[in-house]
């Protein structure tokens, strides 16, 4: 039996964990957020699929440190990018062997980072998955949509449990395969967050309304080939058809709210460091300019600005 820690259960980190604890893993998910554990550790977590069928899944939870006699094989990390140093802090010491491995799902650049200077390179997969969710309710998941998910090694060196990790995603129902070609893939879900993110969160938009409006067409296609630049500079080779990806992406998806519109409409803190912000210091590091990803990465610190004073400038 495989042991699970999902760190970070909103939607994404509830729906991989409540799969592999149906494929008879071991699941402990670990959040702050104590409405949404205590749900869970009372009833269990609702989880209701792509047909509308509803199932109550047993799975533990917990707001604290927890720890662990068996330890864990598998880290999930699927907390908002700027929250993974401290996320990290709440696993206990006791779960964690010199075997275990820390996946990263998140959105953006620099997460893998993050965890390989907190628990070593040699430990980190980082990966993508077009799987989608979305938090209805304390307890409550709703699943909202199929795809694969691709990870790969962040130093290079293959972890011993790779295998295992595998074949829980399969025996979990979930696509998912190793790819030594991850950077590709996680520059490529650049292009999709940067594209529709920022532009939905400042303009109220829904996905499918970038392809459908000139105006935020136009910025999104701006916004993208400016990752196409950068991309180039670090050595990663996206085709010029990636534009067209974005727009059948943001009008696959039409009626959704981006998860930054949403974060903004909640008046979260968002992750557009890790997005728009990170295609800046990328271009910075090659000596190149981004003007139009620099630009919403202000226009949404200004936003996040007016949090709490009372204006939604």
């Amino acid at each position: 039996m495989m042991h699970v820690l999902v760190v970070g259960a909103g939607a994404m980190g509830c729906l991989l964990g409540a799969r592999f604890a149906m494929a008879g893993a071991h699941v402990l998910l670990l959040d702050v957020d104590v409405l949404h554990v205590e749900a869970i550790q009372r009833h269990g977590l609702r989880l209701i699929e792509l047909n509308g069928d509803e199932k109550i899944v047993p799975i533990e939870a917990s707001f604290a440190p927890v720890p662990s006699k068996l330890g864990a094989d598998l880290v999930l990390v699927m907390v908002k990018s700027y929250a993974t140093g401290e996320a990290l802090r709440l696993v206990h010491s006791q779960s964690i062997t010199p075997g275990t491995v820390f996946l990263t799902l998140q959105n953006g650049l620099g997460n893998a980072e993050k965890l390989a200077d907190l628990v070593g390179p040699e430990r980190v997969l980082v990966g993508v998955t077009a799987q989608g969710a979305t938090k209805e309710g304390p307890g409550v998941v709703r699943h909202g949509g199929v795809g694969p998910t691709f990870f790969g090694s962040f130093s290079g060196f293959t972890p011993p449990n790779l295998e295992k990790i595998v074949n829980l995603f399969v025996a979990s129902g979930l696509e998912a395969s190793y790819r030594q070609d991850i950077d590709r893939l996680l520059w490529q879900k650049l292009c999709v967050n940067v594209g529709i993110n920022a532009i939905t969160a400042l303009c109220g938009l829904t996905n499918g309304q970038i392809p459908a409006m000139p105006p935020a067409r136009l910025l999104c296609e701006a916004a993208v080939r400016e990752v196409l630049r950068v991309a180039r500079a670090e050595g990663v080779r996206l085709d010029e058809d990636e534009l067209d990806h974005v727009l059948a992406v943001a009008k696959a998806t039409g009626s959704n709210r981006s998860s930054m519109r949403q974060d903004v409409e909640g008046r979260r803190p968002t992750e557009i460091e890790a997005i728009n912000g990170a295609v800046v210091r990328y271009a910075q590091k090659h000596g190149l300019s981004a003007p139009i990803n620099w630009t919403l990465t202000q226009l949404v610190k200004i936003k996040e600005g007016t949090y709490g004073h009372g204006t939604d400038a």
